[in-house]
């Protein structure tokens, strides 16, 4: 019987080598490199199965908030998932997945990331959401980026170590976007967990104009290593303008093939520079859980005031048969399965049994930040 718990601080490291072994190679940069805060002793958050005290199987967490506006989410990443070849077969990440959903109730999250799809999370609730373009910009379309958005007088370089307070300027001034603080924000980019697990490389470009810095952008480019994926936008702020800019250059300077850039249904401005460029519509990374339908709409609720009136009509959603949710808002009410919820709140068409009425379909659905940016697990 094997024992199912949080691991300790002398067991990381454990961690940190059965990932190192499901997932790297000899190019690889360790998954404790990249991957810190997942097995980070100060957070103690991620979960494992041990056999004879010997750790077997690993599911690793993480506790982040994420703005909407003025409301603050409480949400957990979960990645790092996986078993040793010689214990496989015997239900251990399902079981460890039970613990973390106690877990994270527990710690009033109201929402759990998945970066995978795998029938382990779609069977337990997680499922696809959100509304992205993602787009491949190639070389024959930087012209017609810098040409419509007339960008003149721009001039571009890769950061340096003095401009960590400007970076978090402009990463803060996002409605939507995860809380990283300016220690955090290096941490995540000096760690590369995106480019890590492709065998590319973070860079850090900004752009300038009149002396001020107006934007900035991670991306994720070839390095010593045969990549495994393409180049791809990992991150940006500032200006829109600046940003289209950055990433004009950014195919430009390191000689990219193309650069993969995913963008959110809100991001009307960079979508519209983008026009000419081609796209497939898809969802945000990886798969969502809504652990606690009520304390989310809660979490939500200054967000939401800001759409429209809440003082009258106060939001609930209650349990229902089946793992359905009634979602009651003034007169109108509405029956959803878990996906349907999921689809409401994130998609820009929902995947509904009924038409929403003009209330409900006011609020959703609810801007949020890409999930395989720089808080990736």
């Amino acid at each position: 019987m094997a024992e199912i718990r949080q691991l300790q601080l002398i067991e990381m490291n454990d961690a940190v080598r059965l990932t190192d072994l499901v997932f790297r190679d000899h190019e690889h940069v360790s998954m404790g490199e990249a991957f810190p805060f997942v097995f980070s002793p100060s957070l103690g958050q991620s979960f494992g199965a041990f056999e004879d005290s010997k750790l077997v199987s690993f599911i690793g967490i993480v506790p982040w908030l994420i703005y909407v506006g003025r409301a603050q989410l409480k949400v957990y990443s979960l990645g790092a998932v996986c078993t040793h070849p010689d214990y496989r077969g015997k239900g251990y990440a399902s079981t460890l997945l039970e613990h973390v959903y106690h877990h994270v109730r527990q710690a009033q999250a109201s929402l759990l990331l998945v970066s995978g799809d795998r029938s382990l999370y779609t069977r337990n609730q997680c499922y696809p959401f959100g509304s992205f373009n993602r787009y491949s910009v190639k070389p024959k379309h930087c012209a017609s980026m810098v040409a419509q958005n007339a960008m003149v007088g721009y001039t571009f370089r890769e950061r340096t170590s003095a401009d960590w307070y400007t970076l978090h300027e402009l990463a803060a001034s996002r409605t939507v976007r995860y809380d990283q603080s300016l220690s955090e924000l290096a941490l995540l980019i000096h760690s590369q967990a995106v480019a890590s697990n492709s065998k590319l490389e973070y860079r850090t470009l900004i752009a300038e104009k009149d002396g001020k810095v107006l934007s900035f952008a991670v991306v994720a480019v070839p390095g010593k290593y045969m990549p495994l994926g393409a180049p791809q936008a990992i991150e940006w702020a500032g200006d829109i303008e600046a940003v289209v800019a950055l990433l004009a250059y950014a195919v430009e300077r390191y000689s990219l093939h193309q650069l993969d850039i995913a963008v959110a249904w809100h991001e009307i401005g960079l979508q519209e520079a983008l026009r000419n460029v081609e796209f497939q519509a898809s969802h945000n990374n990886g798969t969502i859980c809504i652990t606690d339908p009520q304390l989310l709409l809660d979490q939500l609720e200054p967000y939401l005031k800001d759409v429209i009136d809440l003082q009258q009509d106060k939001m609930t959603v209650t349990p229902s048969a089946d793992g359905r949710s009634v979602l009651r808002f003034g007169p109108e009410t509405i029956d959803l399965a878990p996906q349907e919820l999921v689809s409401l709140l994130f998609d820009t068409e929902p995947q509904l049994a009924m038409k929403l009425q003009e209330g409900l379909s006011s609020l959703f659905p609810i801007p949020f930040p890409y999930v395989g940016g720089l808080n990736f697990v």
